[in-house]
């Protein structure tokens, strides 16, 4: 081998990306990457990640604009001189080269770009065109298909042609099957112009495929059928990225690592040797972040803007309290500013919150129109980047399947959500949602193979429910933490538009709090939110025992409230550095068998833990609990229901065409003309209750048949001085024995005006022994202080 005499200003790329894989630092160098972002700077002191390696140029450049050459970085990486690193690179390039050569005389296929032909060797130093056309692999593309259960792999080309003394470039999908045989070959290239392929015999076709892609070697770009969190890698090392429309975020592996913001090159995003990731193809709507120009495949700029630690609470201060104000203005009701910071940010921990409590967490927003439900879900959809039109408005259970799936752990905004409310069609039965929560696919129907088979789609996110009705079944409303958003309660328009014209510092907030994200302990995490939800549990529970001993906790919301707290008080670093310590010292207390040093031990994490918590935040969540749980231990359905037929019969709406009042005071109802009327009252407001509810307990006090279905019941409506008859009512029932002895009825049917006026009716004496008697029966009274409605 004669070393020849290199020009360091020519060296090529390829040579430069050949040479660095030597390095462990640089073995997953891409085959076509050009520019290695963020090397730790050799240059310099400070050990700092901001070395920018441009092999194209053959230079490398820093933050603060310092260049040296690519020969000078490796002198560096040598430890040797500059000298002893250029006659190190001489003989080097010229092994590369010589390399190269010699490769390049033994294809069977080579390529004549300069002609826009692929040639065969038919000789020595001859050859004859196979195509009259040049093509370039660009890509090969992984795709899930869902019908076959496995990914695919398909091509992406770029023919060279000439035509009439023009150069044509036209870009080409081919599936596996266009390069198995020549006639595959040819009628897929025919189809995008007159190209011919030639003088290729049968067989030969694989072995031309498999030289154009050694020629290329093509980038492997995974396209996902979801974005927002992604996993890419093998199963025992994946690693999590956030895929968005222009940015794919690599979170850093080591404190002093930067948060990655990586551009896209040629429509995909770099992650490994080689290896690219993309968004669905058909996604529209993708979140994108405010990040100005990107410079060297990485948009640097804001990577510099990130907030520290100090900035970071600074700001998100300034951001919650115009949450706070905004909602709650100056009442009580403004923490729940902080805890729709809390739900934002708990997406980053929605792999840990499901892991540990096996759901999710659903918000429902509601209230009256035009109240501001919608501003709060877009300021949540832009700490994401998420366009406002991305919602599902009144959607059917298959859309929110295919959004659920599509997106991963970012939010999902269903919009004028209608629950199952008796008297309403509600799209989605509440009992869907239930799976949903536990991130258990809906079962669905698709055609596989010409058939029709059972398709599950993942659940990878949570929704966001707004709408005007209140949940009305255990469905939702054991599930769900219920904001409900009065005008009466928010605060002044000024705090939105403030929110709204700061969309760039919501982001930013999201941005800077990522550089944290695989770098938590979240073992500490789930300790504390432990903890949290215990401590919870326990005073809301004295709480109840004083207040209401029939009131019953909800695991479900304690267990979403104590996550939202917890992850506020994640988003400070003392807090978070503090309670992963002692969240380590409670894991060694654990092992500790010594009962006094272990009491000691508890004692001093005790200690520690005092004064962490927001209180007021802390204490609101709690009179939240307490307060719900009373409410609904006293909510009786029929008094409402029957309260309202009261309402109806004063305004005449129902009348005794509806429902009577024997001599002897029992009370005969038509149930469904009744329930009907009932139902046109409260159409369009979320006070609805459950036929089955109100039915089931009137049923418990009326005469009914041997299988417990409704009897007929039947009066004469008379008129007149004469009591002439005018109609006969004979419809299927109530028939409730000693009506007028309950206050609830006597009122509402009117019995001292409506009731029998020939005789007094005289109370029973004994109605224990009468078994339809409801005598016995009050309805249940709200002796608390509680004027507001059921909030969740």
């Amino acid at each position: 081998m004669t070393v020849m005499q290199t020009d360091f200003d020519q060296i090529e790329a390829d040579f430069w990306r050949q040479y660095l894989k030597n390095y462990s630092d640089f073995e997953g160098v891409s085959p076509h990457q050009l520019v290695i972002n963020n090397y730790e700077n050799i240059f310099t002191q400070s050990g700092a990640f901001d070395l920018t390696i441009d092999m194209e140029s053959g230079r490398c450049y820093d933050s603060n604009d310092n260049t040296h050459t690519i020969t000078e970085f490796v002198a560096g990486l040598r430890d040797e001189s500059l000298s002893e690193t250029k006659s190190h690179l001489n003989v080097e390039y010229t092994r590369w080269t010589e390399q190269e050569k010699a490769r390049k005389e033994n294809l069977l296929f080579v390529r004549d770009s300069e002609n826009y032909r692929w040639k065969k060797r038919s000789g020595q130093d001859s050859f004859e065109e196979v195509t009259d056309f040049d093509i370039v692999l660009n890509s090969v593309i992984e795709r899930y298909d869902i019908k076959k259960q496995q990914w695919e792999r398909y091509y992406e080309a770029t023919l060279r042609y000439e035509r009439l003394d023009r150069f044509i470039t036209k870009e080409i999908s081919l599936d596996p099957a266009d390069v198995h045989s020549k006639d595959d070959f040819s009628k897929a290239v025919w189809e995008k112009d007159i190209l011919q392929v030639k003088n290729m015999r049968r067989g030969e076709m694989r072995n031309f495929w498999h030289h154009v892609h050694n020629e290329f070697n093509p980038r492997i770009v995974r396209e996902y059928n979801h974005y927002g969190f992604i996993e890419f890698g093998e199963k025992k090392n994946k690693t999590k990225y956030f895929l968005a429309e222009n940015v794919l975020i690599e979170f850093p592996s080591q404190k002093n690592e930067p948060l990655k913001l990586i551009d896209k090159e040629k429509g995909a995003f770099p992650v490994d040797d080689n290896k690219y990731v993309k968004p669905p193809e058909d996604a529209i709507n993708l979140p994108r972040f405010d990040l100005g120009l990107a410079k060297n495949g990485i948009y640097k700029d804001m990577m510099n803007k990130l907030l520290d630690d100090q900035a970071f609470e600074r700001q998100l201060d300034k951001v919650e309290d115009r949450f706070c104000k905004m909602i709650g203005g100056e009442s009580r009701h403004s923490q729940w500013g902080k805890l729709i910071i809390g739900y934002v940010f708990s997406y980053l921990f929605f792999d840990d919150i499901y892991d540990r409590f096996n759901h999710i967490i659903f918000l429902y927003l509601y209230g009256e129109g035009n109240v501001g439900k919608g501003e709060l879900a877009k300021l949540i959809q832009d700490f994401y980047g998420i366009n406002h039109l991305d919602s599902l408005n009144t959607p059917t259970a298959r859309p929110v399947d295919n959004a659920l799936e599509q997106k991963s752990q970012i939010p999902q905004w269903i919009d004028e959500h209608v629950p199952e409310v008796p008297g309403k069609d509600a799209k989605i039965k509440d009992q869907v949602w239930n799976s949903l929560f536990e991130l258990k696919p809906r079962p669905t129907s698709m055609q596989k193979n010409g058939t029709w088979a059972t398709e599950r789609k993942e659940v990878r996110t949570m929704p966001l429910f707004c709408s005007n009705f209140k949940p009305k079944t255990d469905h939702l409303l054991s599930r769900c933490l219920i904001l409900k958003y009065t005008k009466q309660k928010r605060g002044d328009e000024e705090h939105v538009q403030w929110l709204k014209n700061n969309r760039d510092r919501l982001q930013l907030l999201m941005l800077s709090y990522m550089q944290h994200y695989s770098l938590m302990d979240r073992q500490a995490f789930i300790w504390d939110v432990e903890r949290m939800r215990n401590k919870l549990k326990s005073e809301v529970k004295q709480e109840l025992e004083r207040k209401a001993g029939n009131a019953l906790l909800q695991d479900r919301q304690i267990s979403q409230f104590a996550v939202l707290i917890t992850v506020r008080h994640w988003l400070e670093k003392d807090y978070r550095q503090k309670i992963t310590n002692i969240a380590r010292e409670s894991r060694t207390l654990d092992n500790e068998e010594d009962e006094t040093h272990r009491e000691i031990l508890q004692e001093q994490i005790d200690d520690q833990l005092k004064g962490m918590l927001d209180q007021k935040l802390y204490l609101f969540v709690k009179n939240e609990v307490v307060r719900s749980a009373i409410v609904a231990a006293h909510h009786d359905p029929l008094s409402n229901y029957i309260e309202t037929i009261g309402t109806l019969i004063q305004a005449k709406e129902i009348n005794q065409s509806h429902f009577n009042w024997t001599d002897d005071g029992h009370l005969k109802i038509w149930a469904k003309a009744v329930w009907d009327l009932y139902i046109k009252s409260k159409r369009g407001t979320e006070e609805i209750v459950r036929r089955e509810t109100v039915e089931n307990k009137l049923k418990q006090f009326s005469e009914t048949n041997p299988d417990g279905s409704l009897k007929t019941v039947n009066w004469t409506i008379y008129y007149g001085d004469n009591e002439q008859p005018k109609e006969t009512i004979r419809k299927k029932g109530f028939y409730i024995k000693h009506a007028y002895t309950n206050e609830l009825f006597r009122n509402a049917f009117k019995f001292d005006t409506l009731g029998p006026s020939k005789s007094q009716v005289e109370k029973p004496e004994t109605l224990e022994d009468d078994p339809n008697s409801i005598a016995g029966y009050e309805p249940a009274k709200d002796d608390t202080d509680i004027n507001e409605d059921l909030p969740f």
